[in-house]
């Protein structure tokens, strides 16, 4: 830097035709500026040095200048634009300065002020900054994330039962001030789906949010808020209360579905190794009558007939309307069920004399006494012992005891 010496100074207007000409260099971790101010009397160049290319919060930034004509009077003062930081001398021509924590991350620039034999107070700007950048490592989701008002299970097979307005209420919370510090902004993934009773998945729903440690200051928090919005597309939709909590969006609740809420890092923002157990993962069913109606198709076999004297050449087909009693808890079918319909004909319709007829059913289902011990088992096939008071057109009524094989519709 250039600067008129003290009798030029007096006899001339100071720094005529002033003309910053900035050349910047960089050499290993260390960023190198030199800075060339000229007057139309003399000139003078003050080199910049800052010891990395990258800077964190919290680290200490050493700045050096370097003057090539030590005769001057004129001092040479640097200056820092981060708010609340000033650079302090520690040497000859060596300043440092302890970045701040709640520091926005972003470029910094360095300009000199100069002040001449007579007072007098000059600022340049020049090309040296210090570049700040944020700590961004991932957090343990168990650290900071929770579901209320109600947890969930982490096994599908034992989800918590809840009511439809108990599961629209359902948030997932952040407890932004158990993220440690310097761990940075947490992208977090939130997906949701729903399974059906016959275990059939709906399309999943994912939501990305962001969330941070505070820092204290709204302000700070609005405007790290507003940066993280605009850096990252897929976060644009984010407002700002969900820093705090995100609702569970959920489209459709039919009875007895599972609802599951699956959490993890958003891995697509590339700010740590990949680790697969850092999830979260919990199911809820959605509560149903407890009495409920379906159709079924059974081939029965007749093992007893108590009018066995009168008989009966029975057909192949069962068809019956049943009625399941759910459990209020589990949402599983008691393995008993009650039912209407035809019995022991060829098909559905066919009533013929001496054949089929009218029917009551109480059956006692293999298969769900299966399901009942969370044995994965086909929801729609059933198979068990049945008693059925028959009644036949032109036949004496009867009981029945039979073993069938049917399919739910």
């Amino acid at each position: 830097m250039s600067i008129v010496k003290d009798g030029m100074l007096k006899s001339q207007l100071p720094f005529l035709a002033l003309l910053c000409i900035v050349v910047a260099a960089s050499t290993g971790a260390q960023q190198k500026t030199t800075t060339l101010i000229r007057s139309t009397l003399e000139d003078e160049s003050i080199g910049i040095s800052v010891e990395k290319l990258v800077y964190f919060p919290g680290d200490t930034v050493r700045l050096a200048i370097q003057r090539n004509d030590s005769s001057t009077s004129a001092t040479v003062t640097p200056i820092l634009s981060i708010e609340g930081i000033t650079l302090k001398s520690i040497g000859q021509r060596t300043y440092v300065a302890v970045i701040p924590q709640t520091v926005t991350p972003g470029l910094y620039p360095i300009s000199l002020r100069v002040t001449d034999s007579e007072g007098r107070r000059f600022r340049y700007q020049t090309d040296c900054v210090v570049t700040v950048e944020e700590y961004q490592d991932v957090e343990q989701l168990s650290r900071y994330v929770s579901i209320i008002p109600v947890a969930g299970s982490n096994d599908i097979r034992t989800a918590v039962t809840l009511d439809r307005e108990q599961l629209r209420n359902l948030e997932v919370q952040f407890q932004r001030d158990s993220i440690r510090p310097r761990m940075g902004p947490q992208f977090v993934t939130i997906t949701t789906t729903i399974q059906l009773r016959d275990g059939m998945a709906t399309p999943s729903y994912e939501r990305r949010v962001v969330t941070y440690r505070s820092h204290g200051n709204p302000g700070k928090d609005r405007a790290m808020f507003i940066q993280y919005r605009t850096a990252y597309g897929a976060y644009a939709a984010i407002r700002p209360e969900e820093l705090e909590h995100v609702r569970v969006p959920v489209d459709s609740l039919p009875d007895w579905a599972i609802l599951g809420i699956h959490i993890e890092p958003d891995y697509t923002i590339k700010i740590g190794a990949v680790d697969r157990s850092n999830t979260m993962t919990q199911y809820f069913r959605v509560r149903g009558p407890i009495i409920e109606a379906g159709f079924s198709l059974g081939i029965p076999k007749v093992l007893y007939d108590t009018e066995a004297d009168d008989p009966i050449e029975y057909g192949n087909t069962s068809a019956m309307v049943r009625f399941y009693f759910i459990g209020a808890i589990t949402g599983n079918r008691f393995p008993v069920s009650a039912g209407i319909g035809v019995f022991g004909v060829s098909s559905p319709i066919d009533l013929g004399v001496g054949r089929g007829g009218l029917a009551l059913s109480m059956f006692l289902d293999m298969a769900e006494i299966v399901r009942m011990f969370n044995i994965g088992f086909t929801k729609k096939v059933n198979y068990g012992l049945e008693v059925v008071p028959f009644f036949s057109i032109r036949k004496k009524a009867r009981l029945l005891f039979d073993a069938q094989v049917s399919v739910s519709l």
